[in-house]
């Protein structure tokens, strides 16, 4: 494995040769004028090249293996090129090579007796190990007494790699493998001579090791990132240590695009903020950071490499970097405010006015090549237990009780399989559930059918507006063809899923809390028929577990025009028998008429309200949708007599969503979705608004009022009224639920205050219950708290009143997630005397089928895909792993285009991504900023698959050698006379004539090509350029680029300007 510490010369390489190029802007001029630029001479390699200013950096600090040596070395520097010496560094590092600088020559060995090593500057030529290697001129040079190479020749023919670090004048070296002789024993550091002044401060104390991820004692947060409401991640590894907030700098630095480069493994970060004039520098050595010049220290406990990065508390990085850092840890949301604008804001919102799109749409992903798969006909599956333990004793009673859950999905007969089995020690029989399902994004499932999902075995039925409710449990069939990422019908979707015991679930709409459930017995959530407004629907459920863990979910649905195209039809068919045996059918269809109208049909079989009696009932509905509202008519017939008819309007006015909905009832119709409301409801009228109030110099306030009348065929109607408000001020989330009633004379007022704040690892929720009318009371009073420990644990308290039974319940517990299983321990305690305590202990469990590796983890599995990514060399280029091809190790990913998955390469390339979202698209990409080598490639961009619950997917990613390819342009003049130019457009051509790098020549016409692919080219001048400038000569020319990643010199074009005629 190549040490990382090559990146950085290869890279300071680069940004040197990006400012000769820059510096040769003014030459272009006079280039396309016909004016000579300022040139070299022709190369001398046995003495000091003519013409060329030499920059001289004194007494280079020197470690070695990470240890500091007693002597410095004085480098030069050659345009783009480092320059050390031979001699010293080889008597440094204890290898026999000695140096005739007269000559030019030197000779000796450098990986024992028989890899003899020799060098003739004058022929351009080196001998290693009898195998001779060319080298370009400008790489080597007499400067004095010694030998001066480039740091690229050092690294190619001597077993060490190389890392000049510019701003600290250090030169860190490290052996591919064990040096001859022992080098120069370690002595305490010396204070440095006078030299040019650092931009950052100077590393030599040994760090600490970095910290694996899954040693890390705090606790994983997987962060969604969004800057001007647009989301860059959502996928953002931080950690959670005691009160601080730890943040990959790393990894900030590439989503928001700042020059900050990060080497973790030398512990250091270095680059500039917004403008180079502002320039940062961070050393954990010795805790110093250095912001434009000016150096601070920090705590060394906020700051630390863990894995491939440097993470940083959230509190420092404010004060470094010009931005704000929100963190909204119920919906796991990182909001980045910048204090000034940044590059990539102005980037976004040109791209934004360019594509005409609205500030609030996701960032663009990338698009790779799909790897197919389908479930096979049976796999071990993904695996999530829970048993759960409980003592109660009251009223001289004691009562224990115990139970056993599990989940599991994986691959059976060709299709998706999940179970869920429970069993309490009071039961005779487990209470089990099967289903086999398959999901296709493309509706490309049974044949002409084009189904996008089908479901076998236990099935949920949807709900039916005004027909009929959903049914969550019962053994079936369903079918359809619906876009798996748009709602269930025009203006209503369901939430539906499975929720383990101790487990809670809170829904958020449009950031306003909207719904909370516990775990129930059959192990399932559902928020059934949760409307949508014209515009944007947010929608986030916020999973909390009993050991603490916390995990989000987000659906988004734009309602402003039709989802349906013209002669397209979307079709859903479902058939049921619930628990008791009852048969319910649903069978909808959507059909595009026009661009702006949708016509619905549907045909529902349910048993009457309250009996077995079976109903029939036919819908037939038109949407049409304008330029700012949408208008719905439906009407609905029951086999028999009786009909319902409903009109609708969504529209937005004034920045607020406006939904307008009356329906009426005739005959003996049975709607089963009125059973709230007592008595025989004839007519519903239903309005309700949504949207922000924006006061100046007062926090946004999220209002949303609902208010619904119904008319019943005798007696006064029946109003209702709600209003919920919420804001958050200084990081305290308020929200206040009011609810008015009046039925006849009789009216009610109540509602619901809460008021919920994080403070670092402290969290605090307190609900008051109140009754305004009739009677002014309070009802009950709840209040809630955490605070996380050190080691990882989780301690939680609370306490419940509830005033008119007079009932005190206090409750406490602790847990921790031991990485591989999570434990949790509780008690409570009422005033009436009872008490109860309880231990629920969760372990999952997941298999790596690449390498048959089980793993076991605190944190749910089986709901989620998987991929094993393999990243390895692929010499051969043939995208398959070969016998004796090199594992990549500590290789990232990058999944979505945002960020990068916690998890990196093992010893044998491999790394299992868990936790993708199941039946989505997940684009994956190897990270080129964690290949070790500067050198590697990957071979594709990047890989789409399909995430099935309990499958982990099999993926390659191969990377190949590159190489850099560099030469000189030359202009021939009269008599012969050649002289580089510069301001040259080269250009590197595949064989299919697609350019696929180019770069312009320095002004003695250099060039340099990085990270070349294998294969064969032709490099040429720009054809526009030589046709503008009437060019002849050779300006062309074939190469081959080997798989060895070996540097390719001496590529020289040569022209001259032809004679005007």
């Amino acid at each position: 494995m190549r040490p990382r510490h090559a990146t950085l010369i290869r890279r300071t390489a680069f940004a040197v040769a990006a400012g000769l190029a820059v510096a040769a802007l003014p030459a272009h001029a006079a280039f396309e004028a016909g004016a000579p630029p300022i040139g070299s001479a022709a190369a001398q390699p046995a003495r000091l090249f003519a013409g060329v200013t030499q920059v001289e950096l004194r007494a280079l600090l020197v470690q070695f293996k990470g240890r500091t040596l007693p002597e410095r070395i004085d480098a030069y520097q050659n345009g783009y090129q480092v320059l050390l010496p031979l001699g010293e560094l080889s008597r440094l590092l204890g290898y026999d090579i000695r140096v005739d600088a007269p000559h030019g020559l030197a000779s000796g060995t450098v990986r024992g007796a028989d890899q003899r090593f020799a060098l003739d500057l004058g022929q351009s030529l080196a001998t290693v190990g009898g195998r001779e290697q060319g080298f370009e001129p400008r790489l080597a040079m007499v400067i004095g007494d010694e030998i001066y190479l480039s740091t690229q020749l050092i690294a190619r023919w001597l077993p060490v790699e190389l890392a000049v670090d510019l701003p600290t004048w250090q030169l860190r070296v490290q052996p591919r493998e064990a040096a001859p002789v022992a080098a120069v024993p370690l002595v305490p550091l010396a204070p440095p001579p006078p030299g040019p002044t650092a931009t950052s401060p100077v590393g030599p104390l040994p760090l600490p090791p970095a910290r694996r991820a899954a040693d890390v004692d705090a606790n994983l947060l997987v962060l969604e990132v969004q800057l001007d409401g647009q989301v860059l991640s959502d996928s953002f590894a931080a950690y959670q240590d005691g009160k601080q907030l730890l943040l990959p700098l790393g990894e900030l630095a590439r989503l928001l695009t700042l020059a900050i480069e990060v080497h973790p493994e030398l512990g250091s970060a270095n680059g500039y903020l917004v403008t180079p004039e502002r320039g940062f520098a961070l050393n954990l050595g010795q805790d110093l950071v250095s912001l434009a010049g000016r150096e601070s220290g920090f705590e060394p406990r906020l700051a630390s490499v863990i894995g491939d990065d440097i993470y940083v508390s959230s509190q420092l990085l404010q004060h470094w970097l010009p931005l704000n850092l929100k963190l909204d840890l119920a919906t796991l949301q990182l909001k980045v405010e910048p204090r000034e604008k940044l590059p990539l804001q102005e980037r976004l919102e040109r791209e934004r006015l360019a594509a005409g799109i609205n500030a609030h749409r996701a960032a663009e992903r990338p698009v790779y090549p799909y790897q197919a798969s389908t479930p096979g006909p049976i796999g071990l599956p993904f695996v999530d237990q829970t048993y759960g333990a409980s003592e109660r004793a009251g009223q001289g009673q004691r009562r224990y009780q115990g139970a056993y859950t599990a989940y599991l999905t994986g691959d059976l007969l060709w299709m998706e399989g999940a179970a869920y089995a429970t069993r309490a020690n009071e039961q005779a029989t487990p209470d089990l559930r099967m289903t086999l399902s398959r999901h296709d994004p493309d509706a490309a499932l049974l044949g002409p059918l084009h189904a996008s999902a089908v479901a076998v075995g236990n099935v949920v039925l949807p709900s039916v507006r005004n027909v009929m409710q959903g049914s969550p449990m019962g053994n079936g069939v369903a079918v359809s063809n619906r876009p798996l990422d748009q709602p269930n019908s025009f203006d209503r979707h369901s939430f539906r899923g499975d929720l383990p015991p101790g487990w809670d679930v809170t829904l958020y709409y449009n950031e306003a809390l909207v719904g909370f459930q516990s775990s129930r017995a059959d192990g399932q959530y559902n928020f059934d028929d949760m409307p949508l407004s014209f515009g944007r629907n947010d929608f986030r459920l916020v999973f909390h577990g009993p050991l603490g863990q916390l995990r989000v979910e987000k659906q988004s649905f734009l309602l402003d025009q039709a989802s349906v195209k013209p002669g397209q039809v979307y079709y859903s068919v479902a058939q049921q028998y619930d628990p008791h045996g009852t048969p319910r059918s649903v069978a909808q269809a959507d059909i595009g008429l026009t661009r702006t109208l949708t016509g619905e049909v549907g045909l529902v079989r349910r048993p009457r309200t309250g009996t077995l009696e079976p109903l029939t009932f036919g819908q037939i509905g038109l949407l049409a949708y304008m330029n700012d509202m949408i208008l719905s008519s439906q009407l609905d017939a029951m086999g028999g007599g009786g009909a319902l008819g409903e009109l609708g309007l969504k529209t937005r006015v004034a920045g607020f969503s406006v939904d307008l909905l009356h329906t009426q009832r005739g005959g003996n119709f049975d709607n089963d979705q009125y059973s709230d409301v007592a008595g025989n409801v004839r007519l519903r009228d239903e309005l309700s608004l949504n949207g922000l109030l924006h006061a100046p110099g007062l926090p946004v306030v999220n209002v949303a009022v609902d208010a619904v009348r119904n008319g019943f065929d005798q007696g006064p109607s029946n109003v209702q009224i709600g209003l919920r408000t919420s804001t958050v001020v200084r990081g305290t989330a308020l929200s206040n639920s009011l609810r008015w009633q009046r039925s006849g004379d009789v009216g009610t007022t109540d509602g619901v205050f809460q008021i919920s704040r994080r403070v670092a690892d402290v969290g605090l929720n307190a609900q008051l219950g109140y009754e305004v009318q009739p009677l002014h009371s309070l009802q009950s009073i709840a209040l809630t708290a955490d605070h996380g420990l050190a080691g990882g644990y989780q301690l939680s308290g609370g306490v419940l009143r509830t005033l008119d039974s007079g009932l005190t319940l206090f409750s406490g517990g602790v847990s921790r997630n031991f990485g591989s299983f999570g434990l949790a321990v509780n008690a409570s305690y009422s005033s009436q005397h009872d008490a109860a305590v309880g231990m629920q202990l969760f372990v999952a469990l997941g298999r790596d089928p690449r390498t048959g590796k089980w793993s076991l983890d605190g944190l749910p599995l089986a709901g989620t895909g998987a991929v094993s990514a393999r990243a390895f060399v692929d010499k051969n280029m043939n995208g398959i792993h070969d016998p004796g091809e090199e594992y990549v190790e500590n290789a990232g990913f990058i999944v979505n285009g945002g960020g990068r998955h916690p998890v990196l390469t093992d010893a044998n390339g491999t790394a299992l991504l868990s936790r993708l979202a199941p039946d989505r698209y997940a684009d994956l990409a190897l990270d080129p900023d964690t290949l070790e080598d500067p050198q590697w490639k990957p071979l594709t961009p990047g890989v789409r698959v399909l995430p099935r619950p309990g499958r982990v997917e099999l993926v390659e990613f191969p990377v190949v050698p590159t190489s850099e390819v560099e030469g000189t342009v030359w202009i021939v003049e009269a008599k012969g006379r050649r002289r580089g130019i510069g301001a040259a457009d080269v250009e590197l051509v595949n064989l299919q004539g697609e350019v696929v790098a180019r770069c312009t020549s320095a002004s003695d016409g250099y060039y340099l090509l990085h990270q070349v692919m294998p294969g064969r080219y032709h490099i040429r001048i720009a054809p526009e350029q030589a046709k503008r400038l009437k060019l002849a000569g050779a300006l062309d020319r074939s190469l081959d680029i080997e798989p060895d990643g070996n540097f390719v010199s001496g590529e020289d074009l040569e022209f001259r300007v032809a004679a005007a005629r």
